[in-house]
């Protein structure tokens, strides 16, 4: 259960402190660890695994003590308990004026045994990795006969490297929801209020803050047809390989918002603005301004050379600064793609697991609003928005995979500016 406390002085300082346990990942349906992938294989490449006109002849594997043999298995570690949650925040208040205050705030957070993705306990060492070609050499089967032959591990033959696996008789070993990864999270949270008054109000608030983790994407959707067969990291053995910013960390965030009455701060029957003044009567302007940082990108390459001997994902090396100037940066090249070179197999990449940022998001929308009253509790609303006023194109992500066309390029993009016009009825 949550637990925290709040104290408040009259100068305007805040602490606040809360623990937070019982963080676990539910199982999936149908209920773990009965979930199997079964398939049908040719066994010579020549002839057809099956006619189609009979359909294929695979059945759900019996659980019997040898089921998940030649195929992906989920394992657990039952000594790992529940994750948790902390937080914490400290801010100072300090009023302005009777309708305005400034606030100056620090935020952390930290998540302790937090799941990470289903990693391959089945694969080589690195120091194993080095023995190179000979890994590939084919060497007779121990388990033939044993082993199903619609698996890849019940031919006569199979690779060296799959014999030195910690578990030679299945493919990969998952632990499912491994909650072994941590997150950190600091922040600088600086904003100025001011309520409505005269008929204007705005907030405008920045954040810079930073968010360290070993995993960013924890709920794989594949769970449900078994164990995946490429997993994002670099070695299932060395989880210090992952701990980078997080796929979610955006160091700057940048939102002004308004209210303003028109014509401005004028409540009064008689404007001095005169005639102009009572056309504008009844009409109220509002907006929002947001910038913020790009989000972090995993670059990895095209072909995982080391797939055979259980790695999930091969980094490439990286040799120099992958961020370019802003003058150089474009649609056609967002980054510095000569900073990678595939890295050559039998050895793993240098580069970190999320080398590079995405574009920048900046927004503008506007609205002009009028409000007419039939009666009371009946009024006639017209709005006048735009979003995204400055026509910035909001441009998706650019290719992060070394080894494909258009390595680098950014070839999608949000929506340009939209003009929107409404009437609404309210009563």
């Amino acid at each position: 259960m949550p637990a925290g406390r709040e104290d408040r002085d009259p100068v305007g300082l805040r602490f606040i402190w809360i623990e937070q346990a019982g963080v676990t990942t539910p199982f999936t349906n149908p209920q773990f660890p009965f979930i199997q992938t079964v398939s049908q294989r040719t066994l010579d490449n020549i002839n057809p695994a099956f006619a189609l006109s009979h359909g294929p002849s695979v059945a759900p594997i019996l659980l019997t003590p040898g089921a998940g043999l030649g195929q992906g298995v989920f394992s657990v570690d039952h000594g790992l308990g529940s994750g948790y949650a902390q937080q914490w925040n400290l801010a100072i208040q300090r009023e302005m004026s009777p309708n305005m205050y400034f606030e100056i705030a620090y935020a952390g957070s930290k998540i302790t045994h937090v799941g990470i993705p289903d990693t391959n306990i089945n694969q080589l060492t690195v120091e194993q990795l080095k023995m190179g070609a000979a890994l590939l050499q084919r060497a007779p089967n121990p388990f033939f006969g044993l082993i199903p032959r619609s698996s890849s591990l019940g031919d006569p033959t199979i690779p060296l490297a799959q014999l030195l696996k910690p578990f030679p008789r299945f493919t990969t070993v998952s632990l499912f929801r491994n909650n072994v990864g941590n997150t950190n999270y600091n922040a600088l949270q600086m904003k100025i209020e001011r309520r409505l008054s005269k008929g204007v109000s705005f907030l405008i608030a920045y954040t810079r803050s930073k968010l360290i983790d070993e995993a960013s994407s924890v709920f794989d959707a594949s769970i449900l047809t078994g164990p995946i067969a490429n997993f994002p990291v670099a070695d299932s053995f060395n989880r210090k390989l992952e701990r980078d910013v997080s796929s979610g960390d955006i160091p700057n965030v940048f939102v002004a918002s308004f209210t303003c009455e028109l014509p401005f701060g004028s409540g009064r029957a008689f404007s001095p603005l005169g005639f102009a003044g009572r056309i504008l009567r009844g009409w109220e302007l509002a907006g929002v301004v947001t910038l913020q940082s790009g989000l972090p990108l995993a670059v990895t390459q095209a072909t995982n050379f080391n797939a055979f001997a259980g790695f999930g994902a091969q980094r490439p090396n990286r040799i120099a600064d992958p961020e370019l100037p802003d003058s150089q940066r474009g649609a056609a090249q967002f980054f510095n793609t000569a900073a990678f070179v595939v890295a050559p197999q039998f050895t793993l990449g240098n580069s970190s697991r999320n080398p590079v940022r995405g574009p920048a998001y900046r927004d503008a929308d506007i609205a002009l609003i009028k409000r007419t009253y039939i009666r009371e509790r009946v009024n006639l609303e017209f709005r006048a928005e735009v979003f995204n006023l400055t026509n910035t194109p909001p441009l998706g992500a650019p290719n992060v995979v070394l080894g494909t066309p258009g390595f680098g390029s950014i070839t999608s993009a949000g929506d340009p500016r939209v003009i929107q016009l409404a009437l609404k009825l309210n009563f």
